[in-house]
């Protein structure tokens, strides 16, 4: 069987995950080169802890023909320059979230992704978790009936501030996982938000207008209600559900347990938890690039595609500016 071979652009902790994936447990996919900085190139090459061979730029990356397809998993703020430069080298494009770091910048990356014709996926992983994929055969069955209330939690342990300068901010790099999954699960489409948020354990967050506790309140086209909670505390270790509520019944996607097992004993349940999300979601990173490869080898549409990729966008900025300025915020306006 032919192989695809890809490229990376970015070796951070995610584009390490994926490279570990595509090196050898995605059939169908190959690593053949990585596009890292000077400064980690010279560290990795020196360690010999190189997963490829590194390149200096994505230039130099989408110039290889051994390159089929590209993974980019640089900085959030180069998402926009990076998966541009990819498609108008006509090479599929697997990007993490979100595609730029504005509504305007992300319309400009869907229109050249467009223009160039390439399959384009974005890494919403939750789309290949059992759980998720579970719940939504059986909301989409109706087994619930008409949806009518939706409420998402991520919690997750806080990154260095200097990440955070460039992260876009709380509803932009966290929450963003659970607008999408609003969509994913209900089959419906968010109208308007209304956002608050607080700033409960990082002080320097107030420098640059972000916070690290935020609630979304979400009003749905079909007149369903919502509510998006996110956090960067997670004391108990990376904490993550989503509850979908309807006219029959309600589903929930909740794994909290890290092994299948539950201890009983004088102490009540006792359960270890996932401390990562790239060990909540290892498999379910696996899986979106495994259906990435298979869609380029049936020559089909990748999903989640650029219309999932511009409406997470979409809602995590009419969050933050209902944070901000206060009152509900239409979507996409």
């Amino acid at each position: 069987m032919t192989t695809i071979g890809f490229g990376i652009v970015g070796l951070g902790r995610i584009g390490w995950l994926h490279a570990e994936h595509i090196a050898g447990a995605v059939p169908g996919a190959r690593l053949v080169a990585a596009a890292v900085d000077e400064a980690q190139r010279r560290e990795l090459e020196a360690s010999g802890r190189a997963p490829c061979p590194l390149v200096a730029d994505v230039a130099d990356l989408v110039a290889r023909p051994d390159v089929e397809a590209v993974i980019v998993a640089s900085p959030s703020s180069l998402h926009h320059d990076h998966i541009i430069e990819v498609a108008r080298a006509g090479k599929p494009v697997f990007a993490e979230k979100p595609i730029a770091d504005s509504v305007e910048a992300a319309r400009a990356v869907v229109a050249a992704v467009e223009r160039s014709g390439v399959p384009f996926q974005i890494g919403f992983q939750r789309r290949y978790d059992p759980g998720y994929v579970r719940a939504r055969e059986l909301i989409a069955a109706g087994a619930i009936g008409e949806v009518e209330m939706f409420r998402g939690i991520t919690c997750d342990r806080i990154p260095p501030v200097d990440f955070l300068r460039t992260s876009g901010g709380l509803f932009w790099d966290l929450a963003i996982h659970d607008f999408d999954a609003t969509r994913f699960l209900t089959g419906d489409e968010i109208e308007a938000v209304h956002a608050t948020g607080a700033i409960k354990v990082e002080p320097r967050l107030a420098e640059f207008d972000d916070i690290d506790h935020g609630i979304v309140t979400l009003r749905f086209q079909s007149g369903a209600l919502g509510v998006v909670q996110a956090c960067w505390r997670a004391p108990a270790g990376y904490d993550i559900r989503a509850e979908v509520h309807g006219s029959r019944g309600k589903v929930v996607a909740e794994v909290d347990e890290k092994f299948p097992a539950r201890l009983y004993d004088e102490r009540g349940l006792v359960a270890a938890r996932h401390d990562q999300f790239t060990e909540r979601f290892r498999e379910a990173y696996r899986d979106e690039l495994q259906g990435f490869v298979a869609a380029l080898r049936r020559g089909s549409a990748p999903t989640p595609n650029l219309t999932d990729a511009l409406r997470a966008v979409e809602i995590a900025d009419a969050a933050t500016r209902s944070r901000r300025q206060g009152g509900w915020v239409t979507v996409g306006q």
